[in-house]
């Protein structure tokens, strides 16, 4: 079984093993709760409070669940929850929560090369994180949105849903990311109706009023 049996007690050891599939590289630390069907690819990290859904693909070098990057927080571990169904392409990193908080990865969530999710993050079922992306603390990304390559969100930012955001762009604390909307640029600028999406979607203007009065509560209890 080699390494994968690195810090896993035999009884999360053998349930590991009958349902996943983990390569002899990966390390997974005692407090990891992994569901099934799920592959761990070579040379991932899984550590702290961390609890992963069914059906999740994590390829190399994958570190998942690590102490937050925050000067109050360095030796404290917060939970990680990652739901079902996600893609986690190589050297995915994404850190547990600060005390009592929680880092949360939705359901048929995409995590491209380098992707990098900070402590408290929020990241909604059906968003795609391009290659590159850079999310601070505390953001919440709301759900079916498109991050592109290289894009860097300011820590307790507010993207909406159906968002398509540009590569390259940076999305300062007081950018207003309104939910069905293009964004592009540096600093971010509204581009148009992200039309293409809120049709693949399905989404009506009920939908959209509906999105949008819950993106601006979240907004409020982020203090933007």
């Amino acid at each position: 079984m080699g390494e994968a049996s690195l810090g896993m007690s035999n009884d999360n050891l053998l349930n590991s093993y009958l349902s996943n599939v983990i390569h002899p590289t990966a390390v997974i630390d005692d407090d990891v709760e992994l569901g099934e069907d799920n592959y761990i690819g070579p040379f991932c990290y899984l550590t702290g409070y961390l609890t992963i859904g069914d059906n999740n693909r994590f390829e190399s070098h994958c570190s998942v669940g690590t102490r937050p990057e925050h000067t109050e927080h360095w030796d404290k571990d917060g939970r990680t929850i990652i739901g079902d169904d996600g893609t986690f392409r190589d050297h995915v990193s994404i850190h547990a929560a600060t005390t009592d908080g929680l880092t949360r990865i939705g359901n048929c969530v995409i995590m491209l090369n380098k992707a990098y999710v900070a402590h408290d993050c929020i990241i909604e079922d059906g968003t795609t994180l391009s290659c590159g992306v850079k999310i601070g603390g505390n953001v919440h990304v709301m759900r079916d949105s498109n991050l592109g390559m290289g894009a860097a969100i300011h820590q307790y930012q507010v993207i909406g849903s159906w968002s398509m955001i540009g590569m390259g762009c940076i999305i300062l604390k007081k950018a207003r990311i309104y939910p069905g909307q293009t964004w592009v640029g540096n600093p971010v600028q509204r581009l148009k109706t992200n039309e293409h999406g809120l049709e693949r979607f399905n989404i009506d203007e009920y939908d959209l009023l509906e999105e949008t009065a819950r993106y601006k509560e979240l907004v409020k209890l982020h203090g933007l």
